[in-house]
């Protein structure tokens, strides 16, 4: 019978942070991106950021921290897969992105609640969350900004959920390198 658990819970929080930090200083340093390749490196980014969630999924030990990773993973990946399968327009790709932030935001901070009391880094996530779905609402009300500026401000939040990410990882690391010494 198979382990319902694959390792360290803070592995995978670790190997997101990574790849939000990669597409966070490749959309901001990238001069002059096309919309086309925006669309693969953010397909790309959420579709391997969803099979991170889902590997997050199997490494909790909640069972509510496992069903929001788990459907976080699924909606990233199906997203990730939709922006490569289907040409957008501008202001459709601009809805996916703001739809995507909006609810794996929610999921995230759903797990942050059910995680609230059982560790104390759940607030970095709820965090993350919260800067998700800010991101999705701001996309939401500017939908008529300019290509380039909406792409900066898309790393930017790459950048900062990459923060939040990689500090809810050490937080974890260290709170379980505490329980086995206890």
């Amino acid at each position: 019978m198979l382990p319902l658990t694959l390792g360290d819970p803070a592995r995978p929080l670790a190997a997101r942070a990574v790849l939000a930090l990669v597409f966070g200083t490749v959309a901001i340093g990238w001069p002059r991106i096309e919309l086309g390749e925006f669309v693969v490196l953010f397909g790309a980014y959420i579709f391997l950021d969803g099979l991170a969630a889902i590997w997050s999924g199997f490494a909790g030990e909640h069972r509510a921290e496992r069903w929001g990773f788990f459907a976080e993973g699924a909606v990233c990946c199906a997203l990730g897969i939709l922006a490569f399968v289907q040409p957008f327009i501008p202001i459709v790709l601009l809805y996916l992105i703001a739809t995507w932030g909006i609810i794996t935001g929610v999921l995230e901070l759903i797990v942050a609640a059910h995680l609230r009391g059982s560790v104390r880094s759940e607030w970095m996530l709820s965090l993350a969350g919260i800067s998700s779905v800010f991101l999705g609402m701001l996309l939401l009300t500017v939908p008529g900004a300019g290509s380039t500026a909406v792409v900066r401000v898309i790393g930017v939040y790459g950048l900062a959920f990459s923060l939040l990410l990689f500090l809810a990882s050490r937080r974890v690391a260290e709170e379980m390198a505490g329980s086995a010494d206890g």
